[in-house]
């Protein structure tokens, strides 16, 4: 016959008694917030400040306006404000990248400044805009994002995400990793 195993005793402690006094102490020392859903709108705005860069004048956050924007092509002056504004896109060599000349062709380049490139070009810049400003979402800080922005990943095959980012398959893949990163599915 088998033998049942002593059924464990639980003992079970109960809270001290919490007189009113104590709930109204408590409730005022919490701190006061306020927080609208503009507020929100805005430290959740995913186009500031590096898509600005490339559109100033241009709400950022209205899609729409940024694929016109994009369309009739970025100033080469804007794309170059985006890309001296950070360091590790200056140290990568991605206005090449991004505009895909030669050092010596986009040299003579520079001298027309204001004159539009291709909805091509101006669509990379936009990608590495975007990286960058999910990157410092994610990580917190720009510093953060622009060490993991040159960095290789091994969520993308060795692949530093700065190499990936001038065409829209490469896009896709850095942008999908930093979503696997901000949620913890990596």
């Amino acid at each position: 016959m088998p033998v049942k195993p002593a059924a464990k005793k639980v003992i079970t402690k109960r809270a001290a008694p919490v007189s009113k006094g104590q709930i109204k102490q408590r409730e005022t020392t919490l701190p006061e917030v306020s927080y609208s859903i503009s507020d929100a709108v805005r430290s959740n705005s995913a186009h500031q400040p590096m898509v600005s860069l490339l559109l100033p004048g241009t709400n950022t956050d209205d899609r729409m306006a940024v694929f016109k924007a994009t369309k009739a092509g970025f100033t080469l002056s804007a794309v170059i404000d985006l890309v001296e504004s950070v360091e590790a896109f200056r140290r990568h060599n991605v206005l090449s990248k991004i505009v895909g000349l030669s050092d010596r062709t986009l040299a003579r380049r520079m001298k027309h400044k204001d004159d539009a490139l291709t909805p091509e070009q101006s669509a990379r810049a936009l990608y590495y805009a975007e990286a960058l400003e999910k990157a410092q979402a994610v990580f917190g800080t720009r510093e953060l994002a622009e060490n993991w922005i040159t960095k290789p990943a091994r969520g993308l095959d060795g692949e530093s995400p700065i190499d990936l980012l001038s065409n829209p398959v490469g896009y896709e893949l850095v942008t999908d990793f930093l979503h696997r990163i901000e949620y913890g599915i990596y």
